[in-house]
């Protein structure tokens, strides 16, 4: 293949353009690179190597698949194909359809990126020019706040509004092929004297010590989230009451069994009230299996405490 400088040329470009080009190429901050009919790389600039791990003389003359994780070879390469015949002139690849676009570095670590190309007509053919930026950082900043947004920042569960969507998501599967579901409310028995007794502090350790209690005695297929205040939910699918009320008295059970140590040898012995409720076909809406949830909860408390109630059938 023919050699490049790759320093300030684009292949085939006339000479009344090479140094505009090289300008750009010089001040850009994003990777630009170049593929010819080919898909194989004709250009590199500077920030490319950056962003690859590749020196240009070991990467120019490879498939661009060299810079692409494998699993999306196919859907890239029928993508370029389908560009060099269209009519269009550039695109934003920032995601196609719902696949994010996907770099590959020399060390084989995958990064996130978002990529701008267009065509270029040169003296040697078409070449598609690639300016693309990585973008994992941003990625991971869209995470953490989704994460905030959806989790309760203390428990590390789904929060009230997460659990909602779960509720409304299971309830209509539920509904739609015929399947069990059942929720349980559990609310930490006289909570307040906690936090009146040893302070916020160690009323936020309760909490947490609850979450992680609550996970270690539900099933993998199951739900939990804090509602609010010392108030958790479990969303519990294709279970019957009997199972319901299994697990609702191994958990009553394994909380009131691990009271939790602090200072010396003092120890804050917690229980819970739980109520619970099973999913009727003939009212599919979670506001009315939260009510009965809540209303046996209510009477778990009533009769004092330290319980588990069902709804009635």
């Amino acid at each position: 293949m023919k050699t490049i400088d790759l320093g300030s040329k684009f292949p085939g470009l006339p000479e009344e353009k090479e140094f505009f080009f090289s300008k750009v190429v010089e001040l850009a901050a994003d990777s630009i690179l170049a593929i010819n009919e080919e898909m194989e790389l004709v250009f590199f600039n500077k920030e490319a190597e950056k962003t690859f791990g590749y020196e240009s003389e070991e990467i120019i003359g490879q498939h661009i698949n060299k810079l692409i994780p494998t699993e999306y070879h196919e859907r890239h390469n029928k993508h370029i194909r389908n560009f060099l015949n269209e009519k269009i002139v550039s695109r934003l690849m920032s995601v196609r359809g719902d696949v994010e676009v996907k770099g590959l570095r020399k060390d084989n670590t995958v990064f996130f990126c978002e990529i701008s190309i267009l065509k270029v007509g040169t003296q040697e053919g078409i070449l598609l020019v690639a300016i693309l930026r990585d973008i994992t950082k941003r990625k991971e900043l869209e995470k953490k706040l989704k994460n905030l947004a959806e989790i309760d920042a203390l428990t590390g569960l789904m929060n009230r509004g997460t659990i909602e969507n779960v509720l409304r998501r299971e309830i209509e599967r539920a509904s739609r092929y015929d399947k069990n579901l059942a929720l349980l409310m559990i609310d930490i028995d006289y909570f307040k004297k906690v936090n009146d007794t040893f302070g916020h502090d160690m009323g936020d350790f309760v909490l947490k010590h609850l979450s992680l209690v609550c996970l270690d005695n539900i099933r993998e297929v199951d739900f939990i989230g804090r509602w609010g205040g010392e108030e958790f939910v479990i969303l519990m699918p294709e279970i019957d009451a009997k199972g319901v009320i299994v697990v609702a008295e191994k958990l009553r059970s394994s909380i009131e069994k691990q009271p939790i140590k602090f200072q010396t040898d003092e120890k804050i012995q917690i229980t819970v009230s739980i109520g619970g409720a099973l999913f009727k076909k003939s009212n599919p809406q979670w506001e009315f299996l939260y009510k009965e949830a809540d209303t046996a909860l209510y009477k778990a408390k009533k009769q004092g405490r330290n319980r588990f109630c069902i709804a009635d059938g």
